[in-house]
């Protein structure tokens, strides 16, 4: 049973590092393809430019600061 139950802790664990790298993978993909469209930088919600600082810690964000911050409150 105890066998088991790590088998199937390790399957859920393998499948949430799968549903993140792929999460992760198309947020890559959608910024590289704002820089194509010139957008990237440009927070999608203001339409004011996203700080660098920000830019620098998640490359790949569609929002500026305040923006992230209201939609989570």
């Amino acid at each position: 049973m105890i066998d088991q139950a790590a088998v199937q802790t390790e399957v859920e664990l393998q499948i949430h590092l799968y549903q993140t790298d792929s999460r992760l993978s198309r947020a890559i993909e959608d910024a590289l393809a704002r820089i194509n469209w010139g957008t990237f930088g440009v927070c999608e919600s203001c339409k004011r430019a996203i700080s660098k600082a920000r830019l620098e810690a998640v490359p790949w964000t569609r929002h500026c600061r305040d923006c992230k911050e209201q939609e989570h409150a």
